[in-house]
């Protein structure tokens, strides 16, 4: 309608032999890719014990190597060709994790030290830059039933703000971007009071539970 041309490709990025075959595939119908969003990811929503051993793997494999299998398809292309942004849709869990899903928020430290890491690397790259956003709590089904302990204070993100946001900070080539503004303070609570802020996470996280959902697809 906008009169635009788009594609879609059907793609588990947890199975590194698939997305390397469908990243063929996009070169061969589409072209070079110089914008790569990773966005997939799931949510187990228990305890460790009560946790199935083959969910928190697919978890690790979604949320985390699934970043490492689709960015190896697509950077050196962008390295090529000296153009080129990897943007990771991440979590304030990453750093500042919550009890009842201990998947989610490993996961997300992972994807965080690996985009940390990547973003560092690419310091010496021009024309390649790297993204990383850390949403709170978003209104999705994925997070559908998460209680905090001041819910006015700090409504649920609309999808479409942490979609707009992330256009920006891409646009500004902004490493890192935390969104509400006031998780920074989470952050630096952490760093100077290293307990407390444990013990303020609890009481502000309540209760969670969540969907077995998949959301998204890289």
């Amino acid at each position: 309608m906008m009169g635009t041309e788009c594609h879609y490709f059907i793609c588990d990025v947890g199975n590194r032999e698939e997305v390397y075959r469908q990243a063929k595939a996009v070169r061969e119908k589409v072209g070079d890719i110089t914008v790569l969003v990773n966005n997939a990811a799931v949510v187990h929503g228990k305890s460790l014990m009560d946790s199935d051993d083959d969910a928190l793997l697919k978890s690790q494999h979604i949320n985390t190597l699934g970043q490492f299998w689709t960015t190896k398809a697509f950077l050196p292309r962008m390295l090529e060709l000296q153009n080129g942004h990897i943007v990771c849709l991440n979590s304030v869990l990453a750093l500042s994790a919550i009890p009842g899903a201990i998947d989610y928020c490993t996961s997300k430290a992972s994807s965080f030290a690996f985009m940390e890491s990547l973003t560092l690397g690419l310091l010496d790259c021009p024309g390649v830059n790297a993204t990383t956003v850390l949403p709170f709590h978003t209104s999705t089904e994925m997070f559908q039933g998460m209680r905090i302990r001041f819910p006015n204070l700090f409504p649920p993100l609309k999808p479409e703000t942490v979609a707009r946001r992330t256009v920006e900070a891409v646009q500004m080539n902004q490493a890192f971007l935390l969104l509400p503004w006031t998780m920074n303070v989470l952050v630096i609570l952490k760093s100077i009071l290293p307990q407390a802020a444990l013990e303020e996470i609890h009481k502000f996280s309540g209760s969670y539970t969540c969907m077995n959902t998949f959301k998204g697809r890289t």
